[in-house]
């Protein structure tokens, strides 16, 4: 997530709690084990899946992987909704995908529980 602009300095245990809290999740990697890119997403398997991350390293970029993890979600969770909420320059990948902006305009708003400011 750093090598994509994400923050950095996240510690091994808050990623891998990231990770086990999504039912879905596929990754690629290089020939000699680097991760180049990964995908989360739940679903209630009925009206919507939500991609949580997609991530691909820069220097794997347009190799298709970022394709080929989205194809992978598309897959487990055929014929069900999938949202997206992308990110900077993400949006022109997801179109480029054939995702498209619903007709009733959807905004993402967020809550830090507990926090303070």
């Amino acid at each position: 997530m750093e090598s994509v602009g994400w923050g950095s300095h996240y510690s091994e245990e808050l990623v891998q709690r990231s990770l086990a809290a999504y039912p879905y999740v596929a990754y690629v990697r290089s020939d000699s084990g680097a991760l180049w890119g990964y995908v989360s997403a739940f679903s209630d398997h009925a009206f919507s899946t939500m991609l949580g991350e997609l991530v691909v390293h820069p220097l794997a970029q347009g190799k298709g992987i970022g394709r080929a993890l989205l194809s992978a979600v598309e897959s487990e969770f055929t014929g069900i909704p999938i949202y997206v909420k992308p990110l900077g320059d993400a949006k022109r990948f997801f179109v480029a995908c054939g995702y498209r902006a619903p007709a009733i305009e959807m905004q993402v708003l967020f809550k830090r529980n507990g926090a303070t400011d």
